[in-house]
C-alpha cells in the first residue's frame, strides 16, 4: 500500500492511496464517520480501471486536526479486526476439536468399532 498527501487546507486533508482494495477505506471511512469532529469523509476512486483512491476527511472547526482523528480510527479498527481474528480463531479451535473428538468415535470406517 502507498499512501500520499495530496492536500492539507484549514479544514481537512486529501489522501491518496494506491495498491488497496477500497474495502479497507470503506472500513475506515465508517469508524471516522462516528467521530463529532468530523464534517464529512469520503473516498471516492476517479477511474474505475486504476486502483487509486482519494480519502478526504473535513473537520467542522479549524484548527481540529484530521491526522489525528485518522490515527485513531486506524487503531480503533485495528482492535476490532485483532478482536475478530481471536474470536475465529476460537470457533475455528473448537470446530476442529469437535472434528477430533467426532472422528475417533466413528471406529475404523468399515461399520465395526
Amino acid at each position: 500500500m502507498e499512501v500520499s498527501l495530496i492536500e492539507r487546507d484549514e479544514k481537512g486533508v486529501t489522501i491518496k492511496v494506491k495498491g488497496e482494495d477500497i474495502s479497507v477505506l470503506n472500513i475506515l471511512q465508517h469508524e471516522i464517520a462516528k467521530y463529532e469532529s468530523v464534517d464529512i469523509v469520503g473516498v471516492a476512486q476517479r477511474h474505475y480501471l486504476i486502483p487509486e483512491y482519494e480519502f478526504r476527511v473535513s473537520m467542522k472547526h479549524e484548527g481540529d486536526d484530521p491526522f489525528k482523528i485518522v490515527e485513531e480510527a486506524v487503531g480503533n479498527v485495528l482492535k476490532v479486526v485483532r478482536s475478530m481474528k481471536e474470536e475465529v480463531s476460537s470457533i475455528v479451535s473448537s470446530s476442529s476439536n469437535n472434528n477430533n473428538s467426532n472422528s475417533s468415535s466413528r471406529g475404523n470406517g468399515n461399520g465395526s468399532k
